[in-house]
């Protein structure tokens, strides 16, 4: 609502009765960011993509130790 009828920060929070920094948070967390393949997620989905990511590749390195340990490679 914000973008699509060019609303002010303000005049929405003296709307809704809800403080001009929870809208901001929620207008930052709505924007989307494309990625390669042309999906569109918000910033906070992408966050969370980046952390899940992030999270494999060390499990990975994990497995991969462990394998050459094991002599399994």
């Amino acid at each position: 609502m914000h973008r699509e009828e060019k609303k002010s920060i303000r005049s929405l929070s003296e709307e809704y009765g809800v403080s001009p920094a929870a809208i901001h948070n929620w207008v930052k967390g709505a924007k989307s960011v494309e990625l390669e393949d042309g999906t569109e997620v918000t910033s906070k989905e992408f966050k969370q993509l980046q952390k899940e990511n992030q999270r494999l590749k060390e499990e990975l390195e994990i497995l991969k130790a462990a394998s050459v340990l094991l002599g399994k490679h």
